[in-house]
């Protein structure tokens, strides 16, 4: 089958326009935006925010939530959460809901983002297919039964735009108190919409590079590869092939040059002893359990 006939197939429902509309606004107002309010207090907030909302993707969405290769308290699983939410990617029950699909139908038909039906597919198209509620509940709860019996989860869910309103309000007082409001401005434009727009494409690029470009060091049963540019972007999302072999640990690299600022970040968490119990493996040895309780 082709990648055409695939994405026609895909898209027999049409668009689900508000999630177009919202990707299009976000990517105008950066693109539009960012020239006439560029201040250095904007980019730092951009910077900071792309770490802060990024390693809620890494660290909370990812290794915790989905995989589970670490270990830590219920109250730090939902500051996570609602991190990883202001990344723009949807909600947790959303995004691992996906992502555990995406993991049982790697490269075939039905997985979510599979470069094989295209790599705009693959890298942003394959979000906006219209949707059922109800074909959504059953992804829910196929995929992601847990999290769909957790009221703070379901509530992300239906709260998900006015956490980002919020985030907005925030950047806006904050840079208004410092220099008025163009600053305000700015820190909406780099903190907010630069940011968010970052923040997709690098994730996107998991899904889309990832499984095109790099090397392996597995031979898995689908295309994943480990690629250098997104290890990096994607604070160490980019060693894909390590993570398709090894899934429920916390290291995606596997080699010294594999260099993955998310693991890094848990095993600082580990040791002020906010996480534990973290799952590593490297190439070449067994599977640990490293901070253990």
């Amino acid at each position: 089958m082709t990648a055409e006939r695939t994405l026609r197939d895909r898209f027999v429902n049409g668009p689900e326009w508000g999630i177009v509309i919202v990707l299009l606004t976000v990517h105008v107002i950066a693109l539009a935006g960012a020239p006439f309010v560029a201040s250095r207090e904007g980019f730092v907030a951009m910077i900071i925010m792309y770490l802060v909302t990024g390693f809620g993707v890494t660290v909370g969405y990812h290794r915790r939530l989905t995989h589970r290769s670490y270990l830590s308290p219920q109250w730090f699983d939902r500051v996570l959460a609602v991190l990883g939410l202001l990344s723009g990617e949807g909600p947790p029950i959303f995004w691992v809901a996906h992502h555990r699909k995406h993991h049982g139908f790697s490269d075939a038909f039905d997985d979510p983002h599979s470069p094989r039906a295209g790599f705009w597919w693959s890298h942003c198209l394959w979000m906006m297919p219209k949707k059922s509620r109800s074909e959504l509940g059953l992804l829910y709860k196929r995929w992601a039964p847990e999290l769909t019996k957790d009221r703070f989860y379901v509530f992300l869910e239906s709260s998900y735009i006015f956490w980002h309103i919020a985030l907005g309000a925030l950047l806006f007082f904050v840079g208004q108190r410092i220099g008025g409001w163009r600053m305000g401005a700015s820190l909406v434009i780099y903190g907010l919409f630069v940011r968010m727009v970052l923040d997709l494409h690098s994730t996107w690029l998991v899904n889309s590079a990832c499984h095109l470009w790099g090397y392996r060091n597995y031979e898995t049963d689908d295309d994943s590869r480990n690629n250098p540019f997104v290890g990096l972007v994607a604070l160490g999302e980019g060693w894909h092939n390590n993570h398709h072999e090894m899934q429920n640990t916390a290291n995606h690299g596997q080699r010294w040059w594999e260099i993955d600022l998310s693991f890094f970040v848990i095993l600082i968490l580990a040791a002020l002893r906010v996480v534990h119990t973290v799952r590593v493996h490297f190439r070449g040895s067994g599977t640990a359990i490293w901070f253990s309780r």
